[in-house]
C-alpha cells in the first residue's frame, strides 16, 4: 500500500522532490495536526499554505464574520462572502485547494471553556488574532498541555514573529506587564500587505517544525518592518521569576496528569518521534511497504536497500514471524550486523514481540551510525491487533 494516493502524489510533487521535505518529511505533515486561532488577515495566508503543503488535519476557529473593511487585507475573501462566518469561508476555500486533506471550522471564539478540548488534540497551535487577551490564554493552555505555539502580532508597517516552546521562553517572559492600551488594526490600520508577509512567516515556521520537531528551536522574538522589508531577531532568554513557566511543584504535578500515551489507531511520526523513530503498526508497515516499492520489486533490490529484522530467538522466529532476517539480540549483536550490513543508508526495520527488543537494538544500531533505523512500537503483540496490517505485508 502507497503512503499516498495518486492524487496526493500529484499534489506533492514539488515537495517531496526537495531534500529538505521528501517522502518522509510529507508523510509528516500528512499525519500533523494544527490548530489556527483566527482566521483574519494572519489567518487567511496560514490556512492556505498549510492547507496547501498537506498538513493532514486543520481545525480554524473565529467566531466573526467577514466585513467589508477586512478585504483590503484578508484576500481569502471574495466581497460576496461579506456577512459569512470567516472560519466557515476559510475551510471552504481550503479544501477547493487542496481536497485530500481534513479541514475543520467553528465558528465560535477560543475561550477557557473549549481551549482545552482542542489544544489537547493538536501538535502546534498558531495564534492569529489581534489581542493580548487570547494570547494568554493560548500562552497558559500550550504550557499545560506541553505544546508548542507561533505568536504573531501585525500593526501598520510592523509585524512579530515568535516560536514558543513548551521548554523555552513563554509569551509571558517576553512580555511580563501587558499593556492596557495599544492599539489594533481597527483603530490604527496596517498596510495591506503586512499580515499576508507575517502569515507566510508563520506558516514556514510552522512547516519547520513539523517537518524536524527534534531540531534545536532557538528562543527567538523576530521583528520585521515593512518600511525597508528587514527583519531583526532577539533571542528570547527564559525568566526563571515568570508568573507562567517558572518552574513550580504545582506545574509538575499538573503536568504530570496530562502525560497520556497516544493512540495506535491515530499513529502520528511527530508524537512518536523521539531520539529514534518508534513508529506505531500501521506507520511502520507504511513505511516498510513503501521503501521496498520505491527502492523496486525485485527480491535483490529489497534486500540491497531495505532490512526487516527480528530480533528475538531463533525459536520465537521459527514459530512465527512477519518476515526478514534472525538476528537475536546479544552482546557482539552491532558487530553481526555491521558485518552483514556495512551499508549505513539502508533503511531498517526491527521488530519484537513486545518492542522492547527492537528499540534497544534500534538505539545501539543508531549510536553505531546507521541514521534509517525503525522501531515497530508494541512489537508484533500490537502488530497482530490489526490482521489487516499483516495482510499488507504478506502481499508486500
Amino acid at each position: 500500500m502507497s503512503l499516498f494516493s495518486a492524487g496526493e502524489w500529484q499534489q506533492y510533487q514539488r515537495h517531496i522532490q526537495l531534500e529538505q521535505v521528501g517522502i518522509e518529511g510529507q508523510f509528516r505533515l500528512k499525519n500533523a495536526t494544527v490548530l489556527v486561532v483566527g482566521a483574519g488577515g494572519l489567518g487567511c495566508p496560514v490556512v492556505m499554505y498549510l492547507g496547501a503543503a498537506g498538513v493532514g488535519k486543520i481545525t480554524i476557529i473565529d467566531g466573526d464574520s467577514v466585513s467589508q473593511s477586512n478585504l483590503h487585507r484578508q484576500v481569502l475573501y471574495a466581497f460576496s462572502d461579506i456577512g459569512k462566518p470567516k472560519a466557515s469561508v476559510a475551510s471552504d476555500r481550503v479544501k477547493q485547494n487542496n481536497p485530500f486533506i481534513s479541514v475543520s471550522d467553528i465558528t465560535t471564539h477560543l475561550s477557557a471553556a473549549n481551549i482545552d478540548e482542542l489544544i489537547a488534540k493538536v501538535d502546534i497551535v498558531l495564534d492569529c488574532t489581534d489581542n493580548f487577551a487570547t494570547r494568554l490564554l493560548l500562552n497558559e493552555a500550550c504550557l499545560a498541555h506541553r505544546k508548542p505555539w507561533v505568536y504573531a502580532s501585525v500593526l501598520g508597517l510592523e509585524g512579530q514573529l515568535a516560536l514558543f516552546m513548551p521548554s523555552s521562553a513563554c509569551f509571558r517572559c517576553v512580555f511580563p506587564d501587558l499593556p492596557t492600551d495599544i492599539a489594533d488594526c481597527n483603530s490604527a490600520g496596517v498596510l495591506s500587505t503586512l499580515p499576508g508577509l507575517v502569515g507566510l512567516l508563520q506558516a514556514n515556521t510552522c512547516l519547520e517544525y513539523l517537518l524536524n520537531p527534534q531540531q534545536e528551536n532557538l528562543s527567538r522574538l523576530h521583528l520585521f518592518s515593512g518600511k525597508n522589508n528587514q527583519i531583526r531577531s532577539i533571542s528570547l532568554q527564559q525568566n526563571p521569576q515568570c508568573d507562567a513557566c517558572a518552574p513550580s511543584d504545582r506545574g509538575a504535578a499538573k503536568q504530570a496528569e496530562l502525560n497520556t500515551s497516544t493512540s495506535d489507531d491515530e499513529v502520528n511520526i511527530h508524537e512518536a518521534e523521539k531520539s529514534l523513530l518508534a513508529l506505531g503498526p500501521q506507520v511502520f508497515v507504511q513505511q516498510l511497504l513503501a521503501v521496498r516499492n520505491l527502492k523496486g520489486s525485485s527480491d535483490s533490490a529489497v534486500r540491497k536497500h531495505a532490512v526487516l529484522l527480528d530480533v528475538r530467538s531463533t525459536d520465537e522466529h521459527r514459530g512465527f514471524n512477519i518476515g526478514g532476517q534472525c538476528l537475536p539480540l546479544s552482546d557482539d549483536f552491532t558487530d553481526v550486523f555491521h558485518a552483514k550490513h556495512a551499508e549505513r543508508t539502508k533503511s531498517i526495520f526491527i521488530y519484537c514481540q513486545s518492542g522492547k527488543r527492537s528499540y534497544e537494538a534500534a538505539a545501539l544500531l543508531q549510536a553505531k551510525g546507521y541514521g534509517r533505523v525503525y522501531s515497530l512500537e508494541g512489537g508484533l503483540g500490537e502488530l497482530l491487533r490489526h490482521p489487516k496490517l499483516v495482510e499488507k505485508l504478506q502481499e508486500g
